[in-house]
């Protein structure tokens, strides 16, 4: 039955993301107490070094691949072309990190982070083709085994070395590696079905090239993309220290995992949007949708506000509490706005505006840049936070500029009515309220009651959510 499609998607998708999260976060929570923040940092300093270049060499690849199953394309072609293309680009990237090592003695510490860690990245960037036919797929079930092994595996491992005592450089490297290859191979197992022919990794030059083609517009992007996310913490780790790496990067990882209903629904949207897009006749409007999340992203970032000082001061020792404090207001006032920039990224994507899609991160990669280059040697921290928030508010407003989409205009007002409710919320809490868990029930009082009075979310918006999935 389709007619429950979406509920299913959305619960698997939700449900892998939250254990992913979960996870995550114990990941982060045993490393920063089992480091020291020199440590912590170099390692997080790799980390980004890494998925930075993992990123840029999916080409854009990934995410044609989904579109391109998503709308009847011959998937074991598709599949078989993906994953030529990582095991080449992953084998060359790693040979240059070997070559690295040798030619490169005076920074050992950081190679080793580099040459070890790069081996489960390495593995986790074979198993993207295999996850990829899932998505296109709308297999949200698939996606959800094949995702959750290696942050299982690692936050397991981790937490029973901070547990023992023996939480070393070299266990450390053991875990990742053993948790992202444990990854790759539930991924070989799980996506068999889903592939009727064995798989195979076949070179087809002429599909290759026209793939290579076809992709080159998002490889931009996915290049622009790769860079932006993680530039301001490779520049950290250069220009500032590696404890400050380490403060900022723990900021970002609560900050990333706040966005978890972003997490969970922009896989969805992408496959959504290219079926609407091929029903002319479908004259459903899911703005309502868009200031849904918009609703969502206002309310978390609020309640992160509240609770940042006392609970991760609680948690951490005060080491990555109070001072991380304006860091972590600074990246919340982008919430909303992330939410509004994939709604938009989406509708260009599913129409194969690549190209317009391109301009925009062009433009937004050479502010996070010159941003970064300027305000990180200033403010340290929280210039990167105020880059990172001029890039995508500068993202917004392009593809606003860029974008025809259909939005009742009483709705495109309304959205920024809910960043001035959560400003304004969190304002009286802090002037008005003496304690942590008057903090809470203020601010869950006031801004539900916000919510009820403007009666934007109403449930027959709900089943014109639930028909796009019939």
């Amino acid at each position: 039955m389709r007619q429950n499609r979406f509920i299913r998607n959305i619960s698997a998708n939700s449900f892998q993301l939250m254990i992913n999260q979960v996870f995550g976060l114990l990941i982060f929570y045993a490393l920063s107490k089992g480091l020291d923040k020199n440590t912590f940092g170099q390692l997080n300093w790799s980390l980004a070094v890494l998925l930075t270049v993992f990123g840029v060499l999916t080409f854009g690849i990934d995410q044609l691949m989904v579109k391109k199953i998503a709308a009847g394309h011959d998937r074991q072609s598709v599949f078989s072309a993906y994953l030529f293309h990582v095991v080449v680009s992953g084998c060359i990237f790693y040979s240059l990190l070997i070559c690295a090592w040798f030619l490169f003695p005076g920074i050992a510490s950081i190679k080793i982070f580099l040459l070890f860690i790069g081996i489960g990245k390495l593995c986790i960037f074979f198993s993207t083709p295999f996850k990829q036919v899932a998505v296109g797929l709308e297999r949200f079930t698939s996606v959800l085994y094949m995702s959750v092994v290696s942050n299982i595996s690692r936050g397991i491992g981790l937490l029973a070395l901070l547990l023992l005592n023996k939480m070393t450089v070299t266990n450390v490297l053991v875990i990742f590696i053993a948790g992202d290859l444990l990854e790759l191979l539930a991924c070989i197992f799980i996506v068999k079905p889903l592939l009727l022919p064995p798989i195979k990794m076949n070179w087809d030059k002429k599909f290759q090239l026209s793939l290579l083609k076809e992709s080159l517009p998002q490889a931009g992007v996915v290049v622009f993309s790769a860079i932006m996310s993680r530039f301001d913490w490779i520049l950290i780790g250069i220009l500032v220290s590696s404890s400050n790496l380490a403060e900022y990067s723990f900021a970002w990882k609560i900050f990333e995992v706040s966005t978890l209903p972003l997490l969970i629904i922009a896989p969805l949207m992408l496959p959504l949007f290219t079926r609407i897009l091929r029903e002319p006749g479908n004259t459903n409007d899911p703005s309502f949708f868009l200031e849904w999340q918009v609703i969502i992203g206002c309310f978390i970032a609020l309640m992160l506000n509240i609770c940042w000082v006392p609970v991760i001061g609680f948690i951490t020792d005060s080491k990555y509490g109070a001072v991380n404090s304006s860091t972590i207001f600074i990246l919340s006032l982008s919430m909303p706005i992330l939410y509004f920039n994939n709604y938009l990224w989406t509708i260009n994507f599913a129409k194969g505006k690549l190209k317009t899609i391109f301009f925009i991160m062009g433009i937004s990669v050479a502010v996070n840049i010159i941003g970064c280059i300027v305000l990180v040697p200033l403010y340290k921290n929280e210039g990167a936070a105020i880059a990172y928030f001029l890039t995508i508010f500068v993202q917004m407003a392009l593809y606003l500029a860029k974008t025809s989409f259909s939005m009742p205009g009483h709705r495109r007002y309304l959205l920024l009515l809910w960043p001035l409710v959560a400003l304004f919320t969190g304002f009286l809490v802090n002037r008005y309220t003496s304690n942590f868990i008057q903090g809470i029930s203020a601010s869950l009082l006031i801004y539900i009651a916000a919510v009820f009075l403007s009666r934007q979310v109403r449930r027959k918006d709900w089943k014109t959510l639930q028909s796009l999935y019939q």
